[in-house]
């Protein structure tokens, strides 16, 4: 998989971390075999494409002893299954983790994430 290929989503919410925006996305339409339940988009500033995508991916029923949603680390040509849980389906825990995989992976770790209207 590389990044997702989003026809249309609906932007949730959106924040300011340090020199990033991050967009949560929500609603999402894609031609990917993956069912996507929120996706976070960072976007470093003066920038057009995101740098970095974290999923929140719906886990077919066979692989959902561990949780109906796993989580999925795309960066550049990367990316890495970060594990399942029922939690992922909630937009603020969602938006916490994924922000603090982001503050990770950019030394962020300094920002608060300020919530944009």
């Amino acid at each position: 998989m590389t990044t997702p290929h989003i026809l249309t989503a609906i932007p949730q919410r959106r924040y300011q971390l340090g020199s990033f925006l991050v967009n949560i996305l929500g609603d999402i339409k894609t031609d990917d075999p993956t069912e996507y339940r929120y996706i976070m988009a960072l976007i470093d500033e003066g920038e057009q494409q995101p740098c970095l995508y974290v999923t929140a991916e719906v886990n077919p029923p066979t692989e959902r002893r561990q949780g109906r949603y796993r989580i999925r680390v795309v960066l550049d040509a990367q990316e890495k299954e970060m594990g399942s849980a029922d939690e992922w389906g909630d937009i603020e825990n969602f938006s916490i983790f994924s922000m603090g995989i982001a503050a990770k992976l950019y030394q962020l770790s300094d920002e608060e994430p300020r919530r944009l209207g």
